[in-house]
Parts: structure tokens; C-alpha cells; sequence
């Protein structure tokens, strides 16, 4: 307890501390963890990630994209899949695990203990994910062994999992594939590095849990409501497969 006092009191300084540290990796290391970070991200929503899509999240050209992933192939961290995409190869994917599991852990950490929303644990955790392995071992045991970080996704790579998690992982489907005027709780929302969503989920008062209902579906987008504040979101298709939630009859 007093460990977290000491944070609290001195975050900034200990956050900058941080940084300092993560950035001290070279440009090109950190480039290829974002990749591998990114195309394993997309495999959680699409099952693949394609060039295009990589370069939204990334926010480069696809022209940028396509150059990195061939370096990426020529290392042995990804797979092509011919006029699909690509997915993290077993070396790249055990990469991508260690980096995801850092982060998230390290989400939690600022999200429920130092008290930071969610856009700012989002940030800072790039920073401390590049912490020693056995720092995050004790602080996963120090938190009681969370296995879901702050937006409702698994934390991968860790010894055990509590069993409701997995089940409502399992069971969970993204909102466009629910269908309009269901009643839905939100059970994740799969991360990616763009913060739009994120903002305007929170905007309108929607997060982990949150009930909301589908208004209407199209080609192009999806029209969310909060009934709490009847708040209306139209979600863009694309972002939109990130949300995902269970029909209200099925909590």
C-alpha cells in the first residue's frame, strides 16, 4: 500500500522515468513491436490483418505499411495469406503476446490503482510496457491476478484465467453482427492505437458493461443509443467491429 502511495504522490515524475526508459529502445525495435502489436490486435477483430487496415491503425501509408511487412516476412514474424492479409507467425505471435500482456497489465495498473482514465492509461502503459518481465509477474500477483484489462480484453500469456472470463469471451459477438433494436451489454472493446472510439464511447457515457441498444445497421455504419442518457453514437462499420457484447438475455 504504501508502495502505491509513494506513486500516487510522485506519478508524473515516475511516468517520466518511465518514458525514459521505453524510448531508450531503438526506433526501429519499437517500430516492429507496433506492427507485431497492431496485426495482433487486428486478428482479434478480423482474424487477419490486412494492408489497409494495419495503416489506419498506424496511421501510414499503405505504401509504408507494405515495406515493413516484408522485412517483417523476411524475419520470420508474420505468414501471407494470398489476397487476404497476414497473421503473426508462432515467433512473431510469441512476441506480440509478451508485448500485449505487458501493456495491458499495465493498464490496469493505471487505470484502477493510479486512478487515470482510460486514454491516459492507454498512453502511459506504451511507456511502462517495456518494463523487465519479473515486474510485471509481481504486479499481476500484486493485483490479484486480473486476466481482463480495462477495456474487457484478455490478458494473454498468463499462467491461469478465471472461467467466467473465458465464457463471456467466447459468447461475446461485434456489433454488427447482433442486429438492429437489440439490447446489448458492451462486454470489450478490442483496443487499437487510434483513441477516436474510445473518446466518443466515453463521451456518451458508454463503457464495460454498459447497456446500450442497436438502433440501426447499414453497410457504412452502425447507431448505438445509451439508454441511460440517450445518448446516440453512429460508429463507423470499421470501429464498430471492435465493440463487441452479448444480448441482454444472455448475461
Amino acid at each position: 500500500m504504501l508502495i502505491i502511495m509513494l506513486l500516487q504522490r510522485n506519478v508524473f515524475y515516475f511516468i517520466y522515468t518511465i518514458f525514459s526508459m521505453g524510448y531508450a529502445l531503438s526506433y526501429s525495435s519499437k517500430n516492429i513491436e507496433d506492427y507485431l502489436k497492431a496485426i495482433y490486435k487486428l486478428e482479434e477483430v478480423f482474424g487477419l490483418a490486412k494492408t489497409g487496415d494495419i495503416a489506419k491503425e498506424l496511421g501510414v501509408t499503405a505504401a509504408t505499411v507494405s515495406k515493413t511487412l516484408k522485412r517483417l516476412e523476411a524475419s520470420k514474424l508474420i505468414e501471407w495469406l494470398p489476397y487476404e492479409g497476414v497473421k503473426l507467425s508462432t515467433k512473431g505471435k510469441a512476441i506480440a503476446i509478451t508485448i500485449i500482456k505487458r501493456h495491458r497489465l499495465a493498464e490496469y495498473f493505471l487505470y484502477y490503482y493510479l486512478k487515470f482514465d482510460l486514454i491516459k492509461a492507454h498512453t502511459y502503459a506504451h511507456m511502462l510496457e517495456h518494463m523487465p518481465e519479473d515486474f510485471f509477474d509481481k504486479l499481476w500477483i500484486f493485483m490479484n491476478k486480473p486476466g481482463r484489462c480495462p477495456h474487457g480484453n484478455i490478458i494473454p500469456g498468463l499462467p491461469e484465467y478465471r472461467e467466467e472470463d473465458l465464457q463471456e469471451i467466447a459468447n461475446d459477438d461485434p456489433l454488427p453482427r447482433l442486429g438492429e433494436r437489440a439490447q446489448v451489454r458492451v462486454t470489450r472493446i478490442l483496443c487499437s492505437f487510434q483513441h477516436k472510439l474510445i473518446n466518443q464511447l466515453i463521451k456518451a457515457g458508454i463503457n464495460i458493461g454498459s447497456i446500450i441498444s442497436i438502433e440501426k445497421t447499414s453497410d457504412y455504419s452502425v447507431v448505438i443509443k445509451n439508454p441511460n442518457n440517450n445518448a446516440v453514437l453512429e460508429v463507423p462499420l470499421y470501429q464498430a467491429s471492435f465493440i463487441r457484447g452479448v444480448p441482454l438475455s444472455e448475461k
